[in-house]
């Protein structure tokens, strides 16, 4: 026998409206109902009828925010996120778009607060690890907010799935890599946004100490001279580079976490050691393939920067729609390693 709502109402002793806002996650109702409903609906099995979900939520109107950060990944994730809405067609969705400079945690979490308080339907955001953001988060999905990281993850936050690069991998790709292409000994520098975890992005923490921890355990040969904090600022990612060649002249090898890395080879070029400084970086903007080509960069790992804004808005909308969960809450994209052969 087909479970119904009104079967679940009857069992909990409720209205099968009160059931209806559980299923879509709406307010109006107690704690203590909600979860004796959620338990019923566990026990019964019940599995609401996708194609008359579907057609009755084509009417409505949908506003979806993005807030995205001012770093070199942004038109791309913006691409991609308005692709995503592109595709589902059939519904009416507003995309309200928001940037915030990086390292202002505090201006993040104040938008997305206030998105909650202005009732969007969903968020996707590429959060700055702070405390304050992820509260932020938290509250948007207490309100039934759906709220999806793209691109960088937040951690004790309840966001409903995370999207990109997984970059405990990532990083170990790149210590490999860059083990093998000094031949396990000699010195590097790391060019990082910044290394304290509070105001930075998660996933160019994770990138700096995987691949610290890497190297130090794999190629003990392989001494790291200095970390340059660029702060996602291309100037003073070129003027810190051009110091650490300056003052380190026995650097062999640049790893670059965070955006920057056409002026991380810019510096390279202008210290007059393109070709002996071997340079890993992440993604493939336009500018670093053209270093590429030019023998500035060696390795750069890309990550489905357009997928990993696509794909959010589709899980938000299921969640919306249908009712359906992401499969995991964590959905890592491709790691493509791309060398000068792979572009030419």
């Amino acid at each position: 026998m087909k479970v119904t709502i009104k079967m679940i109402a009857e069992k909990a002793g409720v209205h099968p409206a009160t059931v209806d806002k559980v299923l879509h996650n709406r307010v109006g109702v107690s704690d203590e109902v909600r979860q004796r409903i959620k338990e019923i609906i566990r026990e019964m099995d019940y599995h609401p009828n996708p194609a008359g979900r579907l057609l009755q939520k084509q009417g409505v109107r949908y506003r979806l925010a993005a807030v995205l950060v001012q770093v070199d990944a942004l038109p791309f994730l913006l691409d991609g996120i308005r692709k995503g809405i592109a595709d589902q067609t059939g519904f009416n969705i507003e995309l309200l778009e928001y940037t915030t400079p990086f390292y202002d945690a505090l201006s993040q979490a104040k938008l997305i607060r206030k998105l909650t308080e202005e009732k969007v339907d969903g968020i996707v955001v590429t959060p700055i690890q702070s405390s304050s953001v992820a509260e932020a988060v938290n509250l948007a999905e207490q309100a039934g907010i759906p709220v999806v990281t793209a691109n960088s993850d937040i951690s004790e936050s309840e966001r409903l799935c995370y999207v990109g690069q997984d970059g405990e991998q990532a990083s170990r790709v790149a210590g490999r890599i860059m083990g093998l292409l000094l031949g396990g000994r000699g010195s590097i520098a790391i060019v990082s946004s910044s290394i304290d975890t509070e105001n930075n992005s998660y996933y160019v923490t994770v990138r700096e100490r995987g691949f610290r921890e890497f190297i130090q355990s794999e190629y003990p040969d392989i001494r790291i001279a200095g970390i340059v904090e660029n702060f996602e600022d291309p100037l003073i990612t070129y003027t810190e580079t051009r110091r650490i060649l300056r003052e380190h002249p026995e650097v062999a090898g640049v790893y670059v976490t965070s955006g920057g890395a056409a002026q991380v080879g810019k510096a390279v070029l202008d210290s007059g050691k393109a070709g002996n400084v071997r340079v890993i970086t992440y993604e493939d903007y336009p500018d670093i393939l053209e270093l590429m080509k030019k023998g500035v960069i060696d390795v750069t790992l890309s990550s489905e920067l357009e997928k990993q804004g696509e794909l959010p808005v589709k899980l938000i909308m299921d969640w919306l729609v249908l009712g359906k969960k992401p499969e995991s809450r964590t959905l890592f994209t491709d790691i493509r390693v791309l060398f000068r052969e792979s572009i030419v």
